[in-house]
């Protein structure tokens, strides 16, 4: 998919950085500004402790040779704090290579030349998914030939987001790789079920099945209203939709909304409408519910369908007992495939301006290597590579592994992660006042509420558009 060229842009901005550099001369140290990471990047970051591991290292290096390389300092560039880089990254690779010092900067990808580049720092890497922005910066370095030259096993990688990233990437290029990537189940209240006196959940059971079953589970009992299902909240985070490959709402050539022509996500509101019709299991107000997360651990809820939050249900179960256990997150079927949802996840790249891109391959190639990996798997992150073992790690290093090694943690690790589609790059933002939550909690028509989101999106287009 061939990408505009941005040198133009990325010169005046190195000019810029220059000019800025000598006036910023007096500055000693790098601090990222606090601020709040983009959610979709970040439950899983605040949900562990951080532990050690002793897995063996995917590299390609001698490291005997490691008192022979010349220290090099590398900026980064996250969404997370200080305190989260200190300890999910730059005690790990200093630690590595301490041949290497790396320091943060923290800015999220629309705060980047406020926070980053109006100060005068270039990063050597990013913490991103390869997108537009950057790439119309010509910001993003082509990993291709340090991958040929380091002998990087492309294949450990997990195939659906390496090929979205390949497909978004500058023609014939690979501009970035995946690190972490999100993680989804169908989590159920096992005491729930049982007062219901209905069957448990089970593996690939289809969006259809799912409902069904919650209709089951939804009721008063004992002067408690159970509800049967949420399915995360409409409009935020619609990871059904992200489990098929055809969820275009903008065309990615002519960039005009087509809401209205997609049957995709016609069935998607059918089902949301579903799910909050069932008597007792209605939306808690236009502006949705709260989390999954947050009704579960009440015990009022039988089934979620959203990140898995593995963690922080063991949290739960060993302060209030409550049963638990997972699923595979309910799949589409038919035509439309037996997938997971699908996220690019948090990503690296290396940025064209660095002036040390072989040390920051190196980092890339640590972090991807399977003892970091496994670390990353223990602390309840899902891994980006498709090894094993890796993927066997997941939450071992939990305070409360003890309540978690019995469940079905392989619905979690080992789900078919959908093709993630090519979007356009104007999407987001033409479809970002539009909403659909509201007419579904007022009981509108589909037809209705899909004919004033396609207004609306036409609306917006053409404001985007005209820049």
């Amino acid at each position: 998919m061939k990408k505009r060229n941005g040198k133009g842009f990325l010169l005046l901005l190195i000019s810029f950085m220059i000019f800025l550099v000598v006036g910023c001369a007096s500055e000693e140290s790098i601090q990222g500004e606090n601020g709040e990471g983009n959610n979709l990047e970040t439950e899983n970051d605040n949900e562990n402790e951080a532990s050690e591991s002793e897995n063996n290292n995917y590299n390609n290096e001698n490291e005997n040779d490691e008192e022979d390389l010349e220290p090099v300092t590398l900026l980064m560039m996250t969404h997370w704090d200080d305190g989260q880089f200190e300890n999910r990254i730059k005690s790990h690779v200093e630690d590595k290579y301490p041949h290497i010092t790396i320091e943060h900067i923290e800015s999220k990808m629309d705060e980047i030349e406020e926070k980053v580049f109006a100060k005068g720092f270039q990063p050597d890497i990013i913490m991103t998914s390869v997108n537009d922005y950057y790439l119309d910066m010509d910001l993003l370095l082509d990993l291709n030939p340090l991958i040929e030259s380091n002998d990087f096993d492309l294949d450990r990688i997990e195939p659906s987001i390496l090929e979205y990233l390949e497909e978004m990437s500058n023609d014939g290029e690979l501009n970035g790789l995946p690190y972490i990537r999100p993680e989804y189940a169908l989590v159920y209240n096992k005491d729930i079920f049982d007062l219901f006196g209905a069957p448990y959940p089970e593996d690939n059971m289809t969006w259809d099945e799912v409902i069904d079953l919650a209709q089951e589970v939804t009721g008063e009992r004992n002067g408690v209203q159970y509800r049967g299902l949420h399915a995360a909240l409409p409009g935020v985070f619609e990871f059904m939709l992200s489990q098929v490959e055809d969820t275009y709402l903008v065309d990615p050539e002519t960039h005009e909304p087509i809401i209205d022509e997609s049957e995709t996500f016609k069935l998607y509101l059918q089902r949301l409408e579903e799910i909050y019709r069932i008597p007792g299991n209605e939306m808690a107000s236009a502006e949705g519910d709260e989390r999954a997360v947050n009704l579960m651990r009440s015990g009022e809820l039988a089934m979620a369908a959203d990140r898995a939050f593995a963690g922080t249900y063991a949290d739960t179960s060993s302060e209030t007992g409550i049963e638990f256990d997972f699923v595979t997150y309910p799949i589409w079927g038919e035509e439309y495939g037996e997938y997971g949802p699908n996220e690019p996840g948090n990503g690296l790249v290396v940025t064209t301006t660095s002036e040390h891109p072989e040390e920051a391959f190196r980092v890339l190639t640590y972090l991807l290597g399977d003892e970091h990996q496994t670390w990353q798997a223990s602390t309840g992150n899902l891994p980006a590579v498709i090894t094993q073992d890796v993927r066997d790690a997941f939450l071992t290093d939990h305070d409360h592994y003890d309540l978690l090694e019995d469940k079905n943690l392989n619905a979690i690790t080992d789900a078919t992660a959908a093709p993630l589609p090519i979007k356009s790059q104007y999407e987001n933002e033409i479809l970002k006042e539009t909403d659909y939550g509201e007419g579904l909690f007022n009981g509108e028509d589909i037809n209705t509420i899909i004919r004033k989101l396609q207004d609306e999106a036409e609306g917006k287009a053409k404001d985007v558009l005209s820049k």
